[in-house]
């Protein structure tokens, strides 16, 4: 990343989260304006910066563009809309000019400084005030957890990437090197060990990482690895199971906005709409009337469910409506019985799901599967305590090749349009043999090419102009 601008970001987010936990990247303060006594006094100091680094979380990326990626870049959605940069990232057309990808780089970097400021600074606050009941800890855990995070998208979105843990300090940090995959890993598993020691247990909702996030995270994380260490995703995703998580028992209920911060989620984005400080825009591009809009369902995904006789599950995720009347025209779909995305109905309310436990429950399930060529029946119970809630019958899977499969389909009609298709290939070695076996609703080709070069992004232009350690 361009450290510089990193260094000037940072030091105004110090600034501007100090009355606020709305920030203006535009209003830029110099280095100099900010010093240890001014931005990290005491305990309430600590609070508003710990705050500012939740606040940072509603960019383009947490708002959208984690469907986009997980789901347009997979088979669950098309592009949709007239957006080149979308359509890029749904063809896998994508050049370092893609302005969607540049803001996600940007969008996550910057959510990186913003616990990065935390983590350097909060430790070092002399107010006694903060070691109360923990606090210190706790909010030094929970921007871990969050910078795991950050990492976590960007080292499956980009691969090799910088590894920022500090505000530079000599000139040739502000021009860092890409570090490893492995190097990665292992910073977001220190982080998010750190986390599941030191974040709250609970929370007033389930907008702040706990520890249930921390560990949710490990399994997610020790599973995505290029070699899993499938005993680590069990033991983690037991103790999310433990935690005090539950299944709802109707699946709709899940995303009819009357039960957000429900038992099931472990980690759910809090929109409140226009009227209070975060607004979610989302369902705005993705529903509604008047234009083509954005992350129509494929008519894969749509076979897919009615293959399962998975009423349930395709009616919470994807409702038809006639659409003749509209002077936009599609590729895919007829217009007289066209899809939309049916999981955020509450327009700029509408709560999105980071984590949940049935993405758990599913990883523990292929956890099982992996390790032994008889797993596969421990894994079947998960499974099926998953298709009973929405009335379907048990899987009848019944050998670990098999299962595997069933549980990638799973996997996939339970989560759909929350963001995790894409990456449940890319770690599965499916990406490449799932998309270009992709066809249209008429049974042709859709000839997507996807080859090794294609399933990471590309590098930002502005970054490789700006830094030439990461080219």
């Amino acid at each position: 990343m361009n450290l510089k601008i990193y260094s000037i970001i940072a030091a105004s987010a110090v600034v501007l989260t100090l009355g606020s936990c709305k920030k203006d990247f535009l209003d830029k303060s110099p280095v100099t304006q900010v010093g240890p006594d001014v931005a990290f006094a005491d305990a309430a100091a600590a609070e508003r910066l710990i705050r500012g680094a939740y606040a940072g979380m509603y960019n383009d990326y947490h708002i959208w563009d984690f469907m986009t990626n997980g789901d347009v870049t997979a088979d669950n959605a098309y592009a949709g809309g007239d957006n080149p940069a979308n359509m890029a990232i749904d063809k896998f057309t994508s050049i370092s000019t893609n302005g969607n990808i540049t803001r996600d780089w940007n969008g996550l970097y910057s959510n990186i400084k913003d616990c990065n400021i935390v983590l350097n600074n909060v430790g070092n606050i002399a107010d006694p005030a903060l070691d109360a009941n923990n606090r210190r800890n706790e909010m030094l855990g929970e921007a871990s957890i969050m910078r795991a995070y950050m990492y976590f998208n960007l080292v499956r979105l980009w691969g090799s990437v910088p590894l920022v843990l500090a505000l530079p300090t000599k000139d040739e940090e502000f021009y860092p090197a890409k570090a490893s995959v492995e190097a990665i890993y292992a910073q977001i598993i220190k982080d998010l060990e750190f986390g599941a020691a030191n974040a709250p247990t609970s929370a007033a909702t389930k907008g702040i990482v706990t520890k249930g996030v921390a560990n949710a995270l490990l399994a997610k994380v020790y599973a995505s690895q290029s070699t899993p260490n499938w005993a680590k995703v069990v033991e983690h995703a037991d103790a999310v199971i433990g935690g005090g998580y539950s299944l709802l028992s109707d699946y709709d209920a899940l995303f009819d906005a009357k039960h957000e911060n429900n038992a099931e989620a472990i980690w759910e984005m809090q929109f409140d709409g226009w009227g209070g400080a975060h607004g979610n825009w989302m369902p705005s591009v993705i529903v509604g009337t008047g234009w083509k809009r954005f992350n129509t369902p494929t008519n894969d995904l749509v076979a897919a469910f009615d293959a399962e006789n998975d009423v349930i599950r395709k009616n919470s995720s994807i409702y038809f409506r006639n659409v003749v009347s509209e002077g936009w025209t599609d590729d895919y779909w007829s217009k007289t019985n066209y899809p939309y995305i049916n999981k955020y109905r509450a327009d700029d309310q509408s709560n999105s799901y980071i984590l949940r436990l049935a993405d758990i429950l599913l990883l523990k399930a292929e956890a099982l599967n992996e390790q032994s060529a008889a797993g596969w029946a421990q894994a079947k119970t998960i499974v099926d305590q998953v298709r009973a809630r929405v009335k379907l019958a048990g899987t009848p899977a019944a050998d670990q090749a098999s299962m595997r499969l069933a549980i990638e389909k799973e996997r996939r009609l339970e989560l759909a349009f929350e963001g995790h298709r894409w990456f449940d290939l890319l770690r599965t070695n499916r990406a490449i043999t799932v998309m270009n076996a992709q066809k249209d609703g008429k049974g042709a080709s859709l000839n997507y090419g996807v080859t090794a070069d294609k399933l990471y992004f590309p590098i930002p232009q502005g970054e490789l102009d700006a830094n030439p350690n990461v080219r």
